[in-house]
């Protein structure tokens, strides 16, 4: 019974139920992911209320977590105003952990109010990334979350991380590298994470894992054009910006004339 209350108060359930199709596609595992429910079952360590890492870890990697979690709350603070969300963070040290609890490919992954990195991701960026997922969601009702755009969720994550990986210098160095990616129409044409995974697949980022081990570059270029189409409209609307389109999402508004200033959002090439 306890641990079924932990799941409808995680919101684990919905998202398990939500991508379950998905994750079958992508070969990623949600259900994998249920493990989060009881961590010190499968080789994690709490570390503070909202943090656990996998045993193994020295104190420095410790103080690490908290200090790049309080960053990434700052990074959420920032962009919304507020906190909502206060997802658990659980971070991997090893590829063997991550993929136990699902992960792939990713670098990190949110399941419902659950953040899990892998030894990738085991910085502020990547818990702001996911965080800012995590945030949306409690912001917006079922039905506005159902109908926001992957696109957009994502570009609004890269924005507000800042990751290197996925900044607008990493983006411009792929242009020049005339590195495969979509059209403005195209990217904004993917709307739910089906099509976000398909597009993934499309232009090779699920092979990152594969050009990591011959030691090629990595592309990410779908997260980073995500963010170079969101970056520009969050500094301009900023905080009241995004709070106005997640109210009117939330009001019934389809998700395209909540999308404050069009001439901004549309500048992606």
């Amino acid at each position: 019974m306890n641990v079924v209350r932990k799941i409808l108060r995680s919101g684990l359930l919905r998202i398990i139920l939500l991508s379950f199709a998905a994750s079958l596609a992508s070969g990623c595992s949600v259900i994998q992911g249920g493990k989060l429910l009881a961590p010190e079952s499968f080789g994690l360590e709490q570390v503070t209320p909202n943090i656990y890492v996998e045993s193994g870890a020295d104190e420095a990697m410790r103080s690490q977590l908290r200090e790049a979690t309080n960053r990434a709350e700052n990074a959420i603070r920032m962009a919304y105003g507020s906190v909502n969300s206060h997802p658990v963070v659980y971070a991997c040290i090893t590829e063997h952990c991550f993929e136990s609890f699902g992960g792939r490919t990713a670098i990190a992954k949110v399941y419902g109010d659950s953040i899990l990195l892998s030894p990738r991701g085991l910085n502020w960026h990547f818990i702001a990334h996911e965080w800012s997922h995590a945030e949306l969601r409690s912001r917006l009702t079922f039905s506005a979350w159902l109908h926001l755009p992957q696109w957009f969720d994502e570009g609004l994550a890269v924005a507000i991380s800042e990751a290197p990986e996925h900044s607008e210098a990493y983006y411009q160095s792929m242009i020049t590298s005339n590195i495969p990616h979509p059209t403005t129409e195209e990217l904004h044409s993917l709307k739910s994470l089906r099509e976000w995974l398909a597009a993934i697949h499309k232009y090779g980022d699920d092979k990152d894992a594969e050009r990591r081990a011959k030691g090629e570059q990595e592309t990410h270029i779908l997260y980073a054009m995500a963010g170079h189409a969101v970056r520009p409209w969050l500094a301009k609307a900023g905080k009241d910006g995004l709070l106005t389109v997640i109210a009117r999402l939330n009001a019934g508004e389809d998700f395209n004339p909540a999308w404050i200033d069009n001439d901004v959002a549309g500048g992606t090439q």
